[in-house]
């Protein structure tokens, strides 16, 4: 079974409709009063009414729409038909501390995958313009931001206009070499995946480094970046060397795609975005680091060492009075010697 072109086409009016929606409603509550939820400890990965409502609002098209289709929102935990074919990953508002604190980076993301390949994408910037802008792409449709066909960046560009996103917290997560274009580079960073994904996409990024993204975060980027001529690579703990998505998966995940949506809600994907000659020059010379054991797991550590020095240190001891004893009784054992007689 092949994907229906046709449903593409008609999915992408679906979502576009959809994304401009949801975005007119988002505006409303920028920027005014919000109450702030967090979804993780240490108060990381806020959520508002706003990512509720728009979520919301994508589901009710799609369900309207494509009754058939599976979804996976990143706000709402009921999944609907995870193992169908066709598969929905939503993100109702991407950068939600930028959105909080009253910064204009923030998006809407729509992605389709089919049989675990993603096959379209909607993309809302809606802080853009009077209406927003909206990127989309199909498979073998190609990139478009609104009506204007969209391009990779190309693989020579002057130094002066070179641009690259990367979250600067990422730059511990992975080994740089020398030669890599990331130190000295002219980096950017967003707050919002989706975000640098269509920006990697129109050619305003060079190159882009993703770390940690979820897949309502990145499916939809995904498609913009391939349709636009662009390439990605993909890893993550699980898969560390980089590859295309399709090995990436394979390797990534114990179960093939969809029959574990524990797994696909909690998959992290770390990526290389862009220009194909640059990222394939820099996965060369990026790779990422082993986490570092957490704090418990170094407390272990620490107390293991402990001990082991008490029992070296304990064993030395014990062995140091007999040690003695024994060259006492070779003492007491030695003839004595005459003592020398005066002539």
């Amino acid at each position: 079974m092949q994907v229906d072109r046709q449903m593409l086409v008609e999915a992408e009016a679906v979502c576009v409709e959809a994304v401009r929606e949801a975005g007119a409603v988002l505006k409303t509550y920028f920027r005014a009063p919000l109450d702030v939820e967090f979804k993780e400890k240490g108060q990381q990965s806020p959520v508002t009414e706003a990512d509720r409502r728009s979520e919301a609002m994508l589901r009710e098209a799609l369900s309207k729409a494509f009754p058939e289709h599976g979804i996976i929102g990143e706000e709402q935990d009921d999944v609907v038909n995870a193992g169908a074919d066709y598969v929905w990953f939503l993100d109702p508002l991407d950068g939600t501390t930028n959105f909080t604190a009253g910064l204009p980076a923030f998006a809407i993301s729509m992605g389709l995958c089919f049989r675990g390949t993603p096959v379209l994408g909607v993309v809302g910037v809606p802080w853009e313009g009077g209406e927003g802008t909206i990127f989309r792409a199909y498979q073998g449709g190609g990139a478009h931001c609104n009506d204007m066909a969209m391009q990779i960046a190309p693989s020579e560009v002057p130094a002066g206009t070179r641009l690259m996103s990367m979250p600067f917290w990422a730059l511990g997560q992975y080994r740089v070499g020398r030669r890599s274009s990331i130190r000295g580079g002219n980096i950017r960073a967003n707050g919002s995946i989706a975000y640098e994904l269509v920006y990697a996409a129109h050619g305003s990024y060079q190159f882009s480094v993703i770390s940690g993204a979820r897949l309502w975060d990145m499916v939809g980027g995904a498609v913009l970046v391939q349709e636009a001529g662009g390439k990605i690579l993909c890893c993550n703990g699980k898969s560390r060397r980089w590859s295309d998505w399709e090995t990436f998966l394979k390797r990534a995940l114990a179960k093939p795609f969809g029959d574990d949506i524990e797994a696909l809600r909690k998959l992290h994907v770390y990526m290389l975005v862009g220009n194909p000659d640059v990222v394939q020059r820099q996965a060369g010379m990026i790779g990422l680091r082993r986490p570092l054991p957490g704090v418990s797991a170094v407390r272990k550590q620490i107390r293991k060492f402990k001990q082991r020095r008490r029992a070296k240190s304990s064993s030395r001891t014990d062995r140091q009075p007999a040690a003695a004893s024994e060259s006492s009784s070779q003492t007491d054992r030695q003839p004595a010697v005459p003592s020398e007689s005066k002539g």
